[in-house]
């Protein structure tokens, strides 16, 4: 559910109204957070987020997406709990900033889905490896997935450490990427889980490229025994098809043991 920000959020507008010199965007509270040190973005939307009410231990990952045709940004927070949300920081100075939950039924644009940039969420095959989006203008026009519509999500660790989570075929794309990042986050530990991808209306599989760590005397389950090189996500009509896919693509790394991770659609 789309939130406007409350009387205490105004703090937020207030610190970043100020123009940095070397803003370009048009947007000047973008720029005023983006020319913020990486902790002091952090606090300053685990602030934004506690005064609308929703709910955030503490944000550990923030994401650039990008910004739409009409300079809106649109920035994603992970709390430590997993929860997700995008706030769009509007261009005009005397707008209010609000708070959407990520992946959520309603909300186009400002619902996400989350930590990937702005136009690449249904179809995209490229994966997304942490830091600021690319900003797409027109993003907006982008078309939301038909009724009936079952989405899947993968959320990982960067490498070295091959912590993931996987989950498909849900119609409720929230539910969805909360139960897949919930899962990474849960083997990961203090560890922020990523974005990967989305999946919509497809078979899946999750394959990871990984070698043997160096003081383990073998490869097991066990995280530690195993180094992360990359994680191939593949996609098709049928599970066959889509392990196939993601295995051929692992397979054209060399030096490493591709590992099927999980499958579903």
């Amino acid at each position: 559910m789309r939130r406007s920000m409350s009387v205490v959020g105004l703090c937020l507008v207030a610190m970043l109204l100020p123009l940095d010199a070397r803003a370009q965007s048009g947007n000047p509270m973008h720029d005023s957070l983006a020319a913020r040190a990486e902790g002091e973005q952090r606090a300053e939307m685990f602030r934004f987020i506690g005064s609308t009410g929703a709910g955030c231990q503490a944000v550990i990952a923030l994401y650039f997406a990008g910004m739409d045709g009409g300079r809106t940004a649109y920035w994603d927070s992970r709390c430590r709990e997993g929860a997700t949300y995008r706030t769009s920081l509007p261009a005009q100075r005397t707008a209010r900033p609000s708070l959407t939950q990520c992946g959520a039924a309603i909300g186009g644009i400002a619902a996400g889905p989350c930590f990937q940039p702005l136009g690449t969420a249904a179809a995209a095959t490229a994966q997304t490896s942490g830091g600021r989006g690319t900003q797409v203008a027109g993003a907006a026009n982008q078309a939301p997935p038909p009724p009936g519509s079952r989405f899947g999500a993968v959320y990982a660790t960067d490498a070295p450490l091959a912590a993931w989570g996987f989950a498909n075929g849900n119609p409720d794309r929230l539910a969805v990427n909360t139960s897949s990042v919930r899962s990474c986050q849960a083997m990961a530990g203090p560890v922020p889980c990523k974005f990967v991808e989305e999946i919509v209306n497809r078979c899946a599989a999750l394959v990871q490229a990984v070698t043997r760590h160096p003081r383990a005397v073998a490869m097991t389950s066990d995280l530690s025994t195993i180094v992360l090189n990359r994680n191939f996500v593949g996609t098709g009509a049928t599970q066959q098809e889509a392990e196939r896919t993601a295995m051929a693509d692992c397979q054209g790394v060399r030096g490493v043991v591709c590992r099927p991770a999980a499958s579903s659609c």
